[in-house]
């Protein structure tokens, strides 16, 4: 006997359009992690806020060139305690840049001696707490 084939009639859902709002990244050092996504990623600083959702914590937002917030960036100094396996859930945050700001940020790491590897197009780098990014010349 065959197996039983998918119905046409059964409603497979469809893709909703998604769009990344932000991404949170855990920081111990939050001047340290403003400075790197400002000035070598080139996002721009919004505010640094009491954060409003976590009781005695400062938040940092940053923008794209666009004044869409990108990446929140939350202080969490009791990271820094040996016991805590990791900074943060992500694994790590994905971005594309026109071919010129991209060799313009290669330029800003390089000046900086801040490391990083290059694969493919791509420029993967830790930001101040070690969160990978990759970063597409696109």
């Amino acid at each position: 006997m065959p197996a039983d084939s998918p119905s046409s009639d059964v409603d497979v859902p469809t893709a909703v359009d998604v769009q990344l709002d932000h991404a949170s990244v855990m920081t111990t050092d939050l001047d340290a992690a403003v400075s790197f996504y400002v000035d070598l990623i080139g996002l721009s600083l919004r505010t640094v806020e009491d954060d409003p959702v976590r009781d005695g914590r400062r938040r940092a937002l940053l923008t794209d060139d666009h004044g869409q917030d990108v990446v929140e960036l939350i202080e969490m100094e009791e990271m820094k305690h040996p016991s805590v396996p990791g900074r943060g859930g992500i694994h790590h945050l994905g971005f594309s840049l026109p071919s010129r700001e991209w060799h313009s940020l290669r330029s800003r790491l390089d000046a900086a001696d801040h490391a990083y590897e290059e694969v493919k197009g791509r420029l993967f780098v830790r930001d101040a707490d070690g969160l990978v990014l990759e970063i597409e010349e696109g």
